[in-house]
């Protein structure tokens, strides 16, 4: 299922009529492309807009002056199913075929390490190893893993995913669970051990935090 289904009628005919239309339409455009009146375009893209799904710029009108236009913004754009996951899987085989298991575990790591530099400035403006945490499961909760800080001494933390944003090629790859635990420890700079996961039929997956390296 993809998330353009959990909108209403209007507001997934409204969404599919701006990525037909990727420079963008005014709300006249909309209600005529839609046949429904100015008024209920301004509360479809009032909450589409407070979704995060819809942007806007001002832009001049052919009578000269500015009118409104409305686009889909890239989290809008995501609402439309992509098979990331089928080009993902073709090129695990890819690698496995060609390189061996070896390479592709390298490469899982290597892609985690750079999954962590994305969010390296954020990180860095954490003071303290607590905060630094508390931005990690925060990033991770962003990315999908409805991730959470559980503490089981005073020297011992564990964060616990309860979603698995790669579940698939993770089902079909084993292997594949080495770039969640290389992004998690390059993130933090620590050490982390994988102690249960949703793959192998755990509650949720599970990640201790070791030690610290810096």
């Amino acid at each position: 299922m993809s998330s353009l289904s959990l909108l209403g009628q209007s507001q997934q005919s409204l969404v599919t009529a701006l990525l037909r239309h990727r420079n963008g339409l005014t709300v006249d455009e909309l209600s005529q492309l839609l046949s429904i009146s100015r008024n209920a375009v301004n509360q479809h893209l009032a909450s589409l807009g407070g979704s995060g799904f819809i942007q806007n710029t001002m832009q001049e009108s052919t009578g000269g002056r500015p009118c409104k236009i409305y686009s889909l913004s890239p989290s809008g754009l995501e609402l439309f199913q992509r098979r990331y996951s089928f080009i993902a899987k073709l090129l695990l085989s890819w690698i496995d075929k060609n390189l061996g298991e070896r390479e592709s575990q390298l490469c899982l790591q290597s892609l985690g390490e750079q999954m962590a530099g994305e969010f390296e400035s954020r990180m860095t403006e954490q003071p303290s190893p607590a905060e630094r945490l508390h931005e990690a499961v925060s990033i991770l909760c962003e990315l999908g893993y409805d991730a959470s800080i559980k503490s089981i001494s005073e020297n011992r933390t564990e964060i616990i995913a309860n979603n698995c944003i790669f579940y698939k090629l993770a089902e079909e790859y084993h292997g594949f669970c080495a770039l969640d635990l290389s992004f998690l420890a390059s993130l933090l700079k620590a050490d982390i051990q994988h102690k249960e996961c949703i793959i192998k039929k755990g509650n949720y997956c599970r990640f201790a935090i070791t030690s610290h390296t810096g």
